[in-house]
């Protein structure tokens, strides 16, 4: 496990997880990405193969026991797993007199439960190793505000409030946990149909100290170093990446 061994990632067929498990690939890191659509699974496992190692597994990341069958799928072709990534996620859009209580119950269903199941997930299996690596993704709407953002901004602060938590329970075992928090990133998920991009963007560019949206390929950056071996002694961290969004 010289440099970390393997990887599940969530939320990798698209986007900031597609961009995490590319770099991911490239550096030699073998990564089993999980996600809901099993045709996005194979286009994403053919897409990285081409780099590295890579296999995929469909299914919802907020199901335990299909977590569970990718977990045991990873090692049964990589051994122990050496990190998580929890990309998975979701958007939603709407004043708090529009955002209903389906619409909020799911995204914290897919943003905040699945981040949480995930991490359950490996954690026996790092912890008897002594070693783990845990990167989960949040947003700097989970540190900031932003008008018609409520149901995604607290879903994406229980994720930095979780990380900081857990990082302490495990430790002691060798895991670290920290949590990246992007700024506004050019995904699939923040433009919808028809459209160039979010339909805020131009409110998001002007905050942007350095001028311009991230891409899926500067969050890996920040998300490789979590990763790394020799990365144990940062943990409860929330990393944001962000082009100085935050710092104004």
């Amino acid at each position: 496990m010289s440099n970390g061994g393997a990887v599940l990632l969530t939320g990798g067929t698209s986007g900031i997880g597609l961009g995490i498990a590319d770099a991911l690939v490239r550096s030699g890191r073998p990564v089993m990405v999980v996600g809901r659509d099993s045709d996005r699974c194979e286009h994403a496992k053919a897409a990285l193969s081409a780099y590295g190692e890579a296999d995929s597994f469909p299914c919802d990341t907020t199901d335990p026991v299909g977590l569970r069958a990718a977990l045991d799928l990873l090692e049964t072709k990589w051994g122990p797993v050496g990190g998580l990534v929890t990309a998975a996620g979701q958007i939603a859009r709407g004043s708090v007199g529009e955002i209903g209580v389906d619409q909020l119950r799911q995204v914290l269903d897919v943003n905040v439960v699945g981040t949480w199941l995930a991490i359950q997930t490996v954690l026996p299996s790092m912890a008897s190793q002594l070693f783990g690596r845990i990167v989960t993704i949040g947003s700097v709407l989970g540190t900031v505000g932003s008008v018609e953002r409520g149901a995604y901004s607290a879903t994406k602060g229980a994720v930095a409030s979780m990380t900081r938590s857990i990082a302490l329970e495990v430790a002691a075992q060798g895991v670290t946990v920290n949590c990246v928090a992007p700024g506004p990133v050019r995904t699939p998920m923040n433009t919808p149909p028809g459209t160039s991009l979010d339909p805020g963007a131009a409110e998001f560019t002007s905050r942007i100290p350095v001028g311009t949206w991230g891409t899926p390929a500067d969050v890996a950056h920040a998300a490789l170093a979590l990763l790394a071996p020799d990365a144990g002694w940062t943990t409860g961290a929330v990393l944001h990446v962000d082009g100085g969004y935050t710092a104004i």
